[in-house]
């Protein structure tokens, strides 16, 4: 796909059973042959962005006009750009970490830390991500345009994919600076290979040549990097996973694909043998009798829900909603603290009883607020700090609505990361960021929450639909132009 540079140069065409336009598409110009206007480059650049947002209207519309042929070139040429997009991606991640230096007497940033640590965050806020994804593509963007110079160049231009950067990225982590360079000069003056593991097969040969001891130096790092991560599912599920050591994961795997094949043949068992095994680790960890086992979990539950007069989902607070008759099973066990509300109103009811007392108001906010107010972030309430908004010492006053609900991240992100937080009526919380962009946290409503609006007997969803682009028939008249 990216073999031959000759054909990926902006100006080649790709074939097109309809007729051409007579100026270049713009996705295909080089920068000086596009129109510019506005004040300085920050206005040009965002003009032209719009430009080419205005063209993948024109392409969805003249897809419905390709044959096979020229389905699979421009397959191959939006592949071509979509690598070319997600260096620019990199490139911008990187340009505002410059832009945000560390402040080492912050107390939040150490010596030698390249940016902020608050960069991602305010990334994350901007383009609607969580707080730890960006600040793992934030590390990533700046280790590769400091350490791969010359493959981010490659994606830039659309030479190369991400898959098989982000293969060069991970393989040569434990080389030497001289050792990386070497590898990736020696990928690059190659054949990009039919595949990425074969590109990544490659990769591991030359590192094994260049330093005989790579592998055993990955082992090291990756092992220090062992971790268990949860995953909300739909449907009441959720995924469990462990980054173990091979051995290890290979021994607990087998271990309990025995007990599981055991327990099916003694007992005459039906269930599928991945149900068996679910079923085993579960045994294995919380034992056969749960009863013996000390885990406190959270549900709330409107009080219609837990009556049985209605199948309103509940809510599992570290996770999301669960169905109706989980929240009643749970709610029923005498081990499991309860939270009644009110389903017109939100209100809490009945917060049950705590076998740890804390304060009453304490209680109310982290069963209303539920999670951390930064955008995107999903740190649950349980693990969060109760913040005055306005500073207690400022004379604010600890009352619910100067109160709520911060990690402890983005609680410093507050306090020494350049952010101001406001709550201009009780449950609504409004963040400047240090661009001061704004971003409203709205605790009195739940977006996540589409029952009253699919419910409602009155609505007929219109409000939802968004406008599509008229996509033209299969047929219609050829001088329709192509938009490559």
């Amino acid at each position: 796909m990216f073999e031959s540079v000759a054909a990926c140069t902006p100006s080649s065409a790709i074939s097109c059973p309809v007729s051409q336009p007579s100026t270049p598409p713009l996705l295909g110009r080089p920068p000086e042959a596009i129109p510019r206007s506005g004040v300085g480059p920050g206005a040009d650049l965002t003009e032209q962005l719009d430009a080419v947002d205005a063209v993948f209207d024109e392409v969805l519309g003249g897809l419905a006009f390709f044959d096979a042929s020229a389905t699979l070139a421009a397959a191959r040429r939006l592949a071509r750009l979509t690598a070319r997009l997600e260096g620019l991606t990199i490139h911008a991640q990187v340009q505002l970490a410059r832009l945000r230096p560390p402040s080492p007497d912050s107390g939040h940033d150490e010596e030698g830390d390249p940016y902020s640590g608050f960069a991602a965050d305010e990334l994350a806020a901007e383009i609607g991500q969580s707080p730890r994804t960006m600040s793992s593509r934030l590390a990533t963007a700046w280790e590769i345009a400091h350490q791969l110079p010359d493959s981010l160049a490659e994606l830039t231009a659309g030479l190369l994919d991400r898959t098989r950067l982000m293969a060069l990225h991970r393989l040569t982590a434990c080389l030497t600076a001289g050792q990386r360079a070497k590898v990736e000069a020696t990928m690059l003056a190659g054949s990009r290979l039919a595949s990425p593991p074969q590109w990544r097969r490659k990769i591991h040969r030359l590192v094994a040549r260049i330093d005989p001891d790579a592998a055993a130096k990955r082992r090291r790092q990756a092992k220090s990097e062992r971790r268990i991560d949860i995953q909300s599912l739909d449907d009441g599920l959720a995924l469990l996973t462990a980054v173990l050591t091979a051995e290890d994961a290979q021994a607990i795997y087998d271990r309990i694909h025995r007990i599981a094949g055991t327990d099916a043949h003694a007992d005459g068992d039906t269930r599928p043998i991945d149900a068996r095994r679910a079923d085993v680790l579960t045994a294995l960890l919380l034992g056969n009798r749960r009863e013996f086992v000390s885990v406190e979990l959270q549900v709330i539950a409107p009080v219609g829900t837990l009556a049985g007069l209605d199948e309103d989902p509940t809510e599992l607070l570290g996770y999301g909603p669960i169905p109706a008759e989980v929240g009643r099973a749970l709610a029923a066990d005498a081990h499991w603290r309860r939270v009644l509300t009110d389903p017109a109103t939100g209100t809490v009811l009945d917060l049950g009883h705590r076998r740890v007392p804390t304060p009453a108001l304490a209680r109310l906010i982290r069963h209303q607020q539920t999670r951390c107010l930064f955008p995107g972030c999903g740190m649950p309430a349980v693990h969060t700090d109760i913040d005055h908004t306005i500073a207690h010492s400022d004379g604010g006053r600890t009352a619910l609505n100067n109160l709520g609900l911060l990690c402890r991240r983005h609680h410093r992100a507050k306090h020494i990361g350049g952010w101001t937080l406001d709550q201009p009526k009780p449950g609504v919380f409004v963040w400047t960021s240090p661009a001061h962009h704004t971003f409203t946290t709205d605790t009195t409503t739940n977006e996540e929450e589409a029952a009253a609006f699919i419910d409602s007997p009155d609505n007929d969803h219109t409000g939802l639909r968004r406008p599509r682009p008229e996509v033209p028939a299969q047929g219609a008249p050829s001088e329709v132009r192509c938009p490559f």
